[in-house]
């Protein structure tokens, strides 16, 4: 993973932090989730980072790349199939788990916004 990377899986804890925290207020309910939402989407993250980096890798070969993207595909649909299942199945609150699965979206403005550090050449 790179430095980049990381740093937006960390920002995106700490929002999740604060998501669940706010949360609790609400009810031990509302903070699981939240929590639930959240680790959907950080698994999610993690995987579609993996997927991107493999299908626009450089010096990859045709049909790696055609892989990637059909794993691309698929990570989408068990993405939108886990967020249905847990929506139907569990008794979480629907709006404590939508946020936790949106608290990607301020995680990825604060990392677009917060400037590159500088590479040491190699």
């Amino acid at each position: 993973m790179s430095r980049r990377s990381a740093s937006l899986h960390a920002k995106y804890l700490i929002v999740l932090a604060l998501a669940i925290a706010g949360a609790i207020p609400y009810g031990c309910d509302a903070a699981w989730s939240a929590a639930a939402g959240g680790g959907i989407q950080l698994l999610n993250l993690s995987v579609l980072e993996r997927g991107v980096r493999a299908a626009f890798s450089t010096g990859a070969a045709d049909q790696a790349t055609a892989i990637a993207q059909v794993m691309l595909v698929l990570r989408t649909v068990l993405f939108f199939t886990a967020v249905i299942y847990v929506l139907a199945a569990t008794p979480v609150l629907p709006l404590a788990f939508l946020a936790g699965l949106l608290a990607i979206v301020p995680a990825a403005i604060w990392h677009g916004l917060t400037p590159q550090a500088p590479q040491a050449p190699r």
